[in-house]
């Protein structure tokens, strides 16, 4: 039910009374004291200025410390997440205003961080500090949630008048559609409140930087416009990407193809809905084809897809992938797909991949076939080696299909490129420490080879916790054969290969 009008809106969102926490699955609502208001006291917020004709939400009225905060929409015919993001150096109050139903439960998502979030008076007041990234989901839609973007303060701003610098000024909208590039050593500056439109894909360019905490929207683009490619960085060796966020429409949100010292920071990839799919889906979040030495941290990936991947061949562009690092990641992997992936295109060898202090909000449901899908996957098929990956404080909210899904596969119709012939692969030197699942999995874990040849060896698991209890035995933890290929050859891992701790 939609609320009238804005004085109603603005008195609600002004009303005082004591919190009334909610549990977001229908627990008791309690009345403590509120412990997190004189913490806020000494908070400097920044509230990023947008322009007149930028696009607003329809569905969400947010004040941050009181002040009015923009919220971006993904506009699509079918729910889709929206943003409201602001600067800050400690601890500030959200107040959320749903426009059209009335909340009656919420839930700030990763549980694991523990936001303080309840419903008062029709509003959904939440306590958010400097580099949260909290996903706001209202009587149990996990379709259209608000994402709640907090960024550090924004200082260190380049000159707009510097000649290495292209800058997109706070308060203005840019159309740069379809595409635009950057040169070699040259920076890509978007001022919180700006809002660029179009895709940004420089190719054979080293040492560019892209930061600011504005936004590239491949969404309100003329639909002849809208690429495949919101973000995508080819061959681009030392690129820098920090704090900007990447909305894009279909394709591959974001992507860094077979470049070498790559950074990503702060960085959040939305990709809704996909209107060109039926079944809204092949719009991943943040891959990397055949790329080496890679550190990622603290991004936010929403995708009807895989929302993170690492690939070492697609189509014409193969190489290893050596040395990626994955730390403070958030993934939201929605319909189809899997939050953190490696694999299926690992023709090329796979060698030292680190995800560490991570987040699996949701992973993905089904759109119309089970088995597949998981919050950590492996998925090798083809014949590279896959080895020394670590999964290390894991936390783990809500697995629609499976927890961990690693496996070597038979050749599953994935083109290989350039003449590329199929083989089987291998997995190897896998550990798996400290993992916490909030729901267990509704399939158990899947662990499996295509022959005695070709299959996982050497995986070590320790403290890995379902719902608040330890596993401490193969059989404890379900190690199987997906059930698709259940009867068909397949080989489970040798219990010998498995150590638990």
């Amino acid at each position: 039910m939609k609320m009238n009008g804005l004085i109603v809106l603005l008195g609600a969102a002004l009303m005082a009374c004591a919190p009334e926490p909610n549990t977001g699955e229908g627990g008791e609502n309690q009345k403590p004291q509120n412990p997190y208001e004189e913490q806020t006291k000494n908070t400097t917020v920044e509230i990023y200025k947008y322009a007149p004709e930028a696009p607003r939400s329809p569905y969400f009225y947010v004040s941050v410390a009181g002040q009015n905060c923009y919220v971006f929409p993904m506009v699509t015919s079918h729910d889709s997440p929206h943003i409201a993001t602001f600067g800050a150096d400690g601890l500030v109050r959200v107040e959320i205003i749903p426009l059209t139903v009335v909340p009656e439960t919420v839930v700030a998502r990763p549980l694991a961080k523990k936001y303080p979030c309840w419903i008062e008076d029709g509003k959904i007041v939440l306590y958010v500090s400097e580099g949260d990234k909290a996903t706001v989901e209202i009587n149990g839609n996990e379709d259209m949630p608000l994402l709640v973007f907090v960024n550090p303060l924004e200082t260190n701003k380049p000159d707009k008048n510097d000649p290495n610098v292209e800058f997109y000024e706070a308060g203005k909208v840019y159309d740069r559609q379809p595409t635009y590039p950057l040169s070699a050593g040259k920076t890509l500056y978007i001022e919180g409140g700006a809002i660029v439109k179009g895709g940004f894909k420089p190719t054979g360019q080293d040492n560019i930087t892209v930061a600011g905490y504005g936004i590239i929207d491949d969404f309100h683009v003329a639909p002849e416009n809208n690429s495949f490619w919101a973000f995508r960085m080819d061959r681009c060796n030392g690129a820098k990407v920090s704090g900007v966020i990447i909305a894009n429409m279909a394709g591959y949100s974001c992507a860094t193809i077979m470049s070498t010292d790559i950074t990503f920071d702060n960085v959040k990839i939305i990709a809704p809905w996909n209107e060109d799919h039926e079944t809204g889906v092949e719009n991943g979040g943040i891959c990397f084809f055949a790329c080496q030495k890679v550190r990622c941290k603290d991004l936010y990936a929403y995708a009807h897809d895989d929302t993170y991947m690492v690939k070492t061949n697609k189509w014409s562009w193969i190489g290893e992938a050596k040395d990626l690092v994955f730390e403070g990641c958030q993934a939201n992997n929605v319909r189809g797909g899997n939050a953190f992936e490696i694999g299926y295109e690992v023709n090329e060898g796979v060698d030292g991949v680190t995800f560490r202090d991570c987040y699996v909000i949701h992973s993905a449901r089904s759109y119309g076939y089970t088995y597949r899908h998981g919050s950590f996957t492996i998925h090798n098929s083809t014949k590279g080696t896959v080895k020394n990956i670590l999964y290390e404080n894991i936390y783990i909210d809500d697995p629609k299909e499976f927890d961990f899904y690693i496996s070597v596969l038979p050749d599953c119709g994935y083109s290989l490129g350039n003449g590329v012939e199929w083989g089987p692969g291998r997995i190897e030197n896998v550990t798996i420490r400290n993992v916490y699942v909030e729901k267990k999995a509704p399939y158990g874990e899947i662990m499996f080879g295509l022959d005695s040849e070709h299959t996982v060896k050497n995986v070590t698991i320790e403290n890995f916790n379902i719902e608040g209890k330890k596993m401490t035995s193969f059989e404890e933890i379900g190690f199987g054969i997906d059930p698709r290929y259940a009867g068909k050859g397949y080989v489970t891992v040798d219990k010998g290969e498995v150590t638990f701790k």
